[in-house]
């Protein structure tokens, strides 16, 4: 009899909690990506302390004051009670290592950057609130406060490359991809790649080591592609972060339209079919067991690095953030894409802070200009939005002395190495369209700055530009 009663008591217990999950705990899956250098480990660092900081903080500064705002009631109080990091749990993915990033920001000696990361990771904020209408106090009352899992997933924006490359043949990548490399300065940096491709036989059998010898020739060409001349539309994006599988077989094929068509047994035929595997790979382990999961998705960009790169570079990027920003307009409209519909991407233009108060504007409407560079990238105004972000300020905003009367607006920072702060002027940032004759003087360059020293501990909020704006925007319609 006692194990009957066990069993309906535990029986009980359990449909109990699943009731209550059904009633109280909502999940929204946030996706936060960039190309490489916008600064993804530092956004996640400074979005996770202002959170836990919020509720937690002993301090009298108020470094989310939109965002508490809108979580505030009609009384006036804060809806949110708490926010805790949830425990990872069996996740077949690596957790973010928040703790180890904060405090590498914290070394009370000397702070530093921390090490930029190339691997998917995943941390799980859990917000509780209060409820805000009538019906939900009375849920208040009896099935208690509600509970939104906040997924945050990190992930290299590179890879976010190969999402048009998901809908191309192999005939047309390698015609588009080698037409590019024909061009400036693609072409210098890739003379070992096109050496090789133009003493390929056309009728040439398949082999292994071929395959092998040209990925690592053309992924040799993307590398240097980024390192030396900062372009961004580099694809495939698992060449140059090919994540927790490193190189593989799968990946050793590469752009070639000389031969004719793929007859079985011959090299041609061996690098279509790897490419179609690799697209059929790169579907099933990433878009659509995480990507298609995303609710809400961040872009992050460095603008001001791509600027300042020269025209090439800043052309380059705005070719990937079109054609990023195309395959996420069909998103946004139609739905289409792994059968899921994500409901908001924000585009963010970072280091805003290298920049004084009246120019940071212009880094959201060259951002949008960017995006919208491609065919097709207009999408729906409804799911999409454009910032501007410092997750870690390091600078301030100050006056230069007067030159015939006129004052210069300067920020004043600590370059990396040096102890004192010195005025930093980059010039007119451009608003939206950059013009010919920005292109024809010299360019700014973009300093190291060192950041500033945080607080030990997660009660310290961290200085930022605009992340609350942000928040209100992409997550503040699910609180």
């Amino acid at each position: 009899m006692s194990d009957v009663w066990n069993t309906l008591v535990h029986g009980t217990v359990a449909a109990r909690d699943v009731v209550w999950d059904l009633a109280n705990v909502d999940t929204v899956r946030l996706g936060v990506t960039g190309l490489s250098g916008a600064g993804k480990t530092v956004f996640l660092v400074s979005l996770i302390s202002n959170l836990l900081a919020l509720v937690r903080g002993t301090g009298a500064v108020d470094s989310l004051p939109r965002f508490r705002k809108t979580l505030t009631d009609e009384s006036g109080q804060l809806r949110l009670l708490d926010v805790k990091i949830e425990s990872a749990g069996p996740s077949r993915v690596p957790r973010f290592a928040f703790e180890a990033f904060r405090a590498t920001l914290a070394q009370p000696e000397r702070p530093a950057w921390p090490v930029g990361t190339d691997k998917p990771a995943q941390i799980v904020l859990r917000l509780t609130l209060k409820a805000r209408s009538t019906l939900g106090r009375w849920k208040d009352t009896f099935l208690g406060p509600r509970i939104v899992r906040l997924e945050l997933f990190d992930y290299p924006g590179e890879w976010l490359l190969d999402l048009p490359l998901l809908e191309q043949s192999y005939q047309d990548w390698s015609a588009e991809t080698l037409r590019l490399l024909n061009e400036e300065p693609r072409a210098a940096l890739s003379v070992a790649f096109r050496a090789f491709l133009g003493a390929l036989s056309p009728g040439a059998p398949a082999d292994d080591r071929t395959a092998e010898h040209g990925f690592e020739l053309y992924r040799d060409a993307l590398r240097r592609c980024r390192r030396e001349a900062e372009l961004r539309w580099l694809q495939p994006g698992r060449f140059l972060t090919p994540g927790p599988w490193g190189d593989v077989p799968l990946h050793h094929f590469f752009p070639w339209t000389d031969a004719p068509g793929p007859l079985p047994g011959t090299l041609a035929r061996q690098l279509h079919e790897r490419f179609e595997a690799y697209k059929r790979e790169i579907r099933e382990t990433f878009f659509e067991p995480y990507f298609s999961a995303f609710d809400r998705q961040v872009v992050l960009v460095d603008v001001l690095g791509a600027l300042f790169a020269g025209c090439t570079a800043f052309d380059d990027t705005s070719r990937a953030l079109g054609r990023i920003g195309a395959s996420y307009a069909k998103q946004l409209s139609g739905g289409w894409l792994f059968g899921r519909k994500i409901q908001h991407v924000a585009f963010v233009a970072t280091k805003a802070d290298y920049v004084d108060d009246l120019q940071r504007p212009h880094l959201q409407a060259m951002l949008e200009k960017m995006v919208e560079s491609a065919p097709g990238a207009h999408g729906n105004a409804l799911g999409r939005s454009f910032h501007f972000v410092s997750s870690l300020r390091c600078t301030s905003d100050a006056n230069a002395p007067a030159k015939d009367g006129v004052v210069t607006r300067v920020v004043m920072g600590t370059k990396l190495g040096e102890e004192h702060q010195r005025a930093f002027y980059p010039g007119i940032v451009p608003a939206g369209d950059v013009p010919a004759v920005f292109w024809t003087k010299p360019f700014f360059v973009l300093p190291k700055l060192r950041p500033p020293l945080l607080q030990p501990g997660d009660a310290s909020p961290v200085d930022h530009i605009n992340l609350d704006s942000l928040l209100v925007d992409l997550i503040g319609d699910a609180l």
